[in-house]
């Protein structure tokens, strides 16, 4: 007997049901046991199936603040500054919309994708663009900003490990070379589509 919140279910009775589910065994158990959390508003956005898992990841890990920064060591004594512009303290909001060369490509991008809204955060930025619109526009705009937090996080990452960095044209023109891979790569008939990006 296996104790649940709804009651007490017999195994055998249990083995049963994941043994004549719709999925096979093994995914059903899984999905027994697995942690259930309620969705949260984001998800499509940051999951968008065009992305590049890593860009995904990227996104996942700075919507929930999770990316290895200054902010989150407040434990260590280390400079609370930011490395890229030694003004304020670094945290996501900072590096992401408040930084002077990331506020610059926010800016460019937004303007070539005609998106009309200004984005201050992350959380703004997911709740402009959450539609679970299939769409080519829709999809390219949640795809375009995966792509460049991802591009943010390698720059900042570059100008820290390495000592160099690249000018905000020259990762505005790396964002628009993923873009429209992604795009050819995904909608072969892309031509056909009258969408002025």
């Amino acid at each position: 007997m296996i104790n649940l919140c709804g009651g007490i279910i017999p195994v055998q009775q249990l083995l049963s049901n994941w043994h004549s589910g719709l999925h096979p065994f093994t995914a059903n158990a899984y999905d027994f046991f697995r942690y259930k959390s309620t969705p949260v508003q984001w998800a499509n956005v940051v999951w968008e199936q065009w992305s590049l898992p890593r860009h995904n990841l990227s996104l996942w890990l700075a919507m929930l603040g999770k990316l290895q920064m200054k902010d989150r060591l407040h434990f260590l004594s280390s400079d609370p500054t930011c490395p890229l512009c030694q003004n304020v303290d670094k945290s996501h909001a900072h590096l992401f919309f408040n930084y002077d060369w990331a506020s610059s490509l926010w800016r460019k991008a937004r303007l070539w994708l005609k998106l009309h809204n200004t984005m201050p955060s992350l959380s703004r930025a997911s709740r402009i663009l959450q539609n679970n619109k299939k769409g080519l526009q829709p999809r390219m705009r949640r795809v375009s900003l995966v792509v460049l937090m991802y591009l943010i996080w390698e720059e900042r990452n570059r100008r820290i490990f390495n000592n160099t960095g690249k000018s905000v044209e020259a990762i505005f023109r790396k964002f628009q070379i993923l873009f429209y891979t992604i795009l050819y790569f995904h909608e072969k008939n892309h031509l056909a589509y009258n969408v002025a990006f």
